[in-house]
């Protein structure tokens, strides 16, 4: 593509060219709507400026960049990563291929779990990722909020997104729960016993076929570790229940009654096995099952 070009052209040019790229997806894309999102980023405009001005010339050095960008998106590699932003629960996050991109579904974890925090609830939030839930919670309700994460450069993400969002989340680094119980059992924690803890996850719960079987955009460039849980997709939550359980059974040896809610994201596919696997660890707990905007099973809560 030589010399000069408007709005219009590039929008046209880049529609026509992811366009070609999307024929090779399952799940089928909007090629239009990514090259407007990918102009509207590099022009630091809104995607409304686009339309108002698509006879403006746009300068060399941006049609470059647009070029590249474009080129990337024809290999699949996902829009979020690209912008490094990602909408959720109303505020813009930062990621990158560090973290596994938010998405919308999971606000139905957030929202149903906002439903039973209170004045007396700690929150914990276990394989953070971007921070996107975390944050959202500690930000909606100023309860003292946990997030915890095993890897550091995965951390760095969320650390950052809550210095940018003006959020206050203490973030521990280490294996699912086992940080917070760390932090809490050591002889000069100033951290009282909490009376109600509120507990999400949204830990990798495919199974490697499920995996085998996503676009490229998921398998080439989101990270694998993010994705996949084990041989059923649900190991990781029977290592998460094994560590709440024995917490709250040195809790009950102390005298202690710890009141928690449990909310952990599953493939649809898992509606059955993810319950049943809540329900043996905690017999006695109330479980129900959530669905998200398309109306299937996404969330698993466990009041224990």
């Amino acid at each position: 593509m030589d010399g000069a070009m408007t709005i219009f052209e590039l929008l046209a040019w880049a529609g026509d060219a992811l366009k070609a790229a999307d024929a090779t997806r399952t799940v089928k894309q909007n090629p239009r709507l990514d090259a407007q999102v990918l102009l509207s980023y590099v022009l630091d405009v809104n995607s409304a400026y686009l339309f108002t001005h698509g006879d403006e010339t746009v300068k060399p050095d941006s049609i470059e960049t647009f070029q590249r960008l474009v080129a990337r998106r024809a290999r699949h590699e996902p829009i979020a990563y690209l912008t490094q932003t990602k909408a959720f629960f109303g505020r813009d996050f930062f990621v990158n291929q560090h973290v596994l991109i938010p998405r919308p579904d999971t606000e139905v974890l957030v929202e149903a779990t906002l439903r039973v925090i209170n004045s007396q609830s700690t929150i914990i939030d276990i394989g953070t990722g971007s921070g996107a839930i975390a944050i959202s919670l500690e930000l909606e309700t100023h309860r003292p909020t946990f997030a915890i994460e095993i890897d550091r450069n995965t951390k760095a993400v969320a650390e950052h997104n809550a210095r940018n969002l003006g959020s206050n989340v203490t973030f521990l680094e280490g294996s699912l729960f086992e940080p917070f119980i760390a932090l809490t059992s050591t002889a000069n924690c100033l951290l009282p016993t909490p009376s109600h803890i509120v507990i999400t996850a949204n830990l990798p719960y495919l199974t490697p076929w499920q995996w085998n079987d996503c676009d490229a955009d998921v398998k080439n460039y989101e990270p694998k570790l993010a994705l996949v849980g084990g041989a059923d997709g649900l190991a990781l939550y029977d290592e998460l229940c094994n560590q709440i359980r024995t917490y709250l059974h040195e809790a009950s040896r102390k005298g202690k009654r710890i009141a928690v809610d449990l909310f952990i994201e599953i493939d649809p596919s898992q509606r059955q096995t993810a319950p049943a696997l809540l329900a043996t660890h905690f017999p006695e707990a109330k479980i129900e099952i959530l669905k998200d905007m398309s109306s299937r099973e996404r969330v698993v809560h466990a009041a224990i």
